[in-house]
């Protein structure tokens, strides 16, 4: 079934426990009945603000389906519903079909308070379906489709770029749009269009972007930010807050300092994540609102970082007017069956932390600096992890640089371990369960 948000509010439980008072005899099942009719439409308006239809598939409709039927007799409940994400299960043979079948491309028009919708294709192992933007927009359903804020769309594959800025020219028509994520996307081998003579060039309603994501496919993004930063894009980035890039090739960084340039003066987050080839052009000093970077790695390019970093804290030292608030590193890798993937503790060693603590320190005065290794474990044993913690009480990393280490893993590995052992050399350590 559908899945809705459950949590209510504390003042909202503590009046249905009041209402139930046994004590109160006989008329306590009538104040039990009219709290009821009282909370339901603020139980309803809670429940329903974030709808998530998970995995559905087109030989299994049968989640839309409830919740089409339950719009069918509660039409009122359409208006509650502010976020809604939908993961979705497709072949390549059906993708056409889906996404215009009913009652899946005539629920959204329903939802006339929707501010944010999450988009996410599956599909099946080595299908490469061909996508258009006019069967993402019979998803949206179409002219109906009111104001949105927030739209991120993963996993389309072989996209002919054309339709990936097809579907932000019709979000421009309508206006709204703050956040657009593109993740995952793979796409054919397509050409830009040639820029179009300024006397021919129509009209269009900007669309003013706060957050920004691009990520996974290099050919994606150097054709996106080549088309997103020329004349004839809708999107405008002089207001973004937050940016997310990743795979950036020599000439995507062109495109993104151009985005970088038109967003000095408002960015605050910026994120790189994976392979990201160096931003020697990058000026740091320039971003006078900048306070928080954040590198997301995969061990495969951990050590393509490492020159990367290198030239980042040369920049870093020459920004004497950036004042930063946060500097995050993390590290990803995983463990199955006791075969691990990669060890980025090993790899730590290397890691130019001394140059980086005096960059920090003596160019942007940052108060607060992160190192977080997230492992992730699948049925790993105890025994086997201790071999790794030895690598923690190194003292070739800067105790300024490593504030926090996450633990992503099932919380019975746990059970029967000692983590707090080495806690006190570090300033803080947070064991977490990726289960749970």
């Amino acid at each position: 079934m559908y899945r809705v948000a459950t949590q209510l509010p504390r003042e909202v439980l503590d009046t249905i426990l009041e209402s139930m008072d046994p004590l109160n005899g006989r008329q306590s099942l009538r104040q039990c009945a009219l709290a009821a009719r009282s909370l339901l439409p603020a139980a309803q308006r809670i429940l329903f603000r974030h709808v998530s239809l998970n995995e559905v598939s087109w030989t299994r409709q049968g989640r839309i389906d409830q919740f089409h039927r339950l719009l069918e007799g509660s039409p009122h409940l359409a208006k509650y519903t502010v976020e809604l994400g939908i993961c979705y299960l497709s072949p390549s043979a059906k993708w056409g079909d889906d996404l215009s079948q009913k009652p899946l491309a005539s629920i959204i028009p329903r939802l006339q308070s929707l501010k944010k919708i999450d988009l996410c294709l599956v599909l099946e192992f080595g299908t490469m379906p061909a996508v258009t933007s006019s069967q993402v927009v019979a998803l949206l359903g179409g002219m109906a489709m009111p104001n949105i804020s927030s739209f991120s769309i993963i996993g389309l594959h072989a996209v002919d770029i054309n339709e990936i800025f097809g579907i932000c020219e019709w979000f421009a028509a309508r206006g709204g749009l703050q956040n657009l994520q593109l993740k995952d996307i793979s796409t054919t081998v397509s050409t830009i269009p040639s820029q179009t003579p300024s006397s021919c060039v129509k009209t269009v309603t900007p669309i003013h972007l706060r957050q920004f994501t691009i990520t996974r496919d290099s050919k994606v993004i150097d054709k996106f930010l080549r088309w997103a930063t020329s004349s004839t894009s809708p999107l405008r980035f002089t207001e973004l807050h937050e940016l997310t890039v990743s795979h950036l090739t020599e000439q995507s960084c062109v495109y993104i300092l151009r985005v970088l340039d038109l967003a000095k003066s408002s960015l605050t987050c910026l994120c790189f994540m994976g392979d990201t080839a160096s931003l020697s052009a990058f000026q740091f000093n320039a971003f006078r609102h900048l306070r928080c970077i954040f590198f997301d790695l995969r061990l495969p390019y951990i050590e393509r970082s490492r020159p990367m970093l290198n030239e980042w804290c040369t920049a870093l030292e020459r920004s004497s007017g950036l004042k930063l608030e946060s500097f995050i590193i993390q590290m990803n890798t995983s463990f199955r069956d006791g075969l691990h993937l990669g060890d980025p503790l090993a790899e730590l060693a290397d890691y130019p932390w001394n140059k980086l603590e005096d960059a920090l320190v003596n160019g942007t005065q940052c108060a607060r600096v992160v190192l977080q290794i997230r492992i992730s474990f699948e049925r790993m044993k105890a025994d086997i992890l201790q071999g790794y913690f030895p690598l923690l009480h190194s003292n070739t990393v800067s105790e300024l640089v490593v504030r926090q280490i996450v633990y992503v893993a099932n919380s019975r590995v746990f059970r029967n371990w000692e983590y707090r052992s080495f806690s006190r050399e570090w300033k803080e350590v947070v064991v977490g369960s990726f289960f749970e």
